[in-house]
């Protein structure tokens, strides 16, 4: 237990109790352990250099149908093609060491040329191989809505997910005009 309210034994005894199953560990000056963290990373940035990952993070993708492999709910017709909706691309798997700044970039084509724009969204999963981003283990992060140009045959829309020191960033780049939306 870290934080202010860490020192407060009221609330010390009643987390031991709740969670007796467990070894509870609260380090000395608890209240500064964040503070400490913080200014520690402050002014030694490069004093993590490698996260493991908690979860897997992916994108959602629509490849093509696969018979006896993909589950005929997931069978969608786009323009004459038939493709496998709601797919969870990964892009880091739990458990997976990433360093900081590590970036991971996939290109995606629109599939409906009457589209107006395109949902760019990052998925979050408690599983290491998610299968769909529907599941119930998966969660919606964030999502990007990138405008498409009209009269323009085909688009395509790289998607970067970028890990930083402190915080993930979501980019999507529109590869023909050079436009670029982010979270």
């Amino acid at each position: 237990m870290v934080g202010g309210f860490s020192e407060c034994s009221l609330i010390q005894n009643a987390i031991k109790t709740k969670f007796s199953a467990y070894r509870i560990i609260i380090p000395e000056e608890a209240g500064l352990a964040v503070v400490k963290g913080a200014v520690y990373f402050g002014n030694l940035a490069n004093a993590i250099s490698r996260r493991v990952s908690r979860y897997t993070y992916g994108i959602q993708s629509w490849p093509e149908y696969t018979p006896g492999i993909d589950p005929p709910s997931k069978k969608i017709n786009v323009n004459g093609s038939m493709r496998c909706k709601d797919v969870f691309f990964p892009v880091v798997h739990r458990g997976e060491q990433i360093p900081v700044s590590f970036r991971k970039s996939q290109v995606f084509q629109y599939l409906k040329p009457n589209q107006s724009e395109m949902e760019c969204a990052i998925y979050v999963s408690d599983q290491e191989n998610p299968r769909f981003v529907d599941d119930g283990s998966c969660r919606q992060l964030g999502i990007l809505k990138v405008p498409l140009p009209r009269g323009f045959g085909s688009v395509e829309i790289e998607e970067t997910i970028i890990f930083g020191e402190t915080d993930i960033e979501f980019v999507a780049l529109q590869i023909g005009s050079g436009k670029v939306l982010e979270t």
